[in-house]
């Protein structure tokens, strides 16, 4: 009886998770920054949309943080509200060249969010070897 023994080098996803987990907080924190600049401006200032941004703010955070517990299910969703985010700025407003700032802080971080949190699900899911 011949007995082989076979080590196999895991990777640690462990880590790799948590590294894309972080850049998908990274690129959270431009949107997250934002909003928090622009409602205590608008609010020092008196204007009365202070609170729209406020909202935003919660919502933005609440995504953030709901993609940390579940990037399987927040990273999409980051990716989804990206993209609607983003469709609506370019059809309400009608102009490329007028939305392209707001696109670049808001929309465009969304989404690289959501698809570093999509890896991240993605690197713990355990494919078979094949011999």
């Amino acid at each position: 009886m011949i007995a082989a023994t076979v080590h196999v080098h895991a990777r640690d996803t462990r880590r790799i998770t948590r590294r894309r987990k972080v850049f998908g907080i990274v690129f959270m924190a431009l949107p997250v920054t934002v909003f928090a600049v622009l409602a205590v401006g608008e609010g020092i200032g008196g204007e009365s949309g202070w609170w729209g941004h406020l909202l935003q703010l919660a919502v933005a955070a609440l995504l953030a943080i709901g993609a940390w517990v579940r990037p399987r299910i927040g990273g999409p969703a980051l990716i989804l509200v990206g993209t609607l985010l983003a469709a609506w700025m370019l059809v309400a407003d009608g102009g490329f060249t007028d939305m392209l700032p707001g696109l670049a802080i808001v929309s465009l971080p969304l989404i690289a969010a959501g698809v570093f949190f999509t890896l991240a699900a993605n690197a713990n899911t355990r494919r078979p070897l094949h011999g």
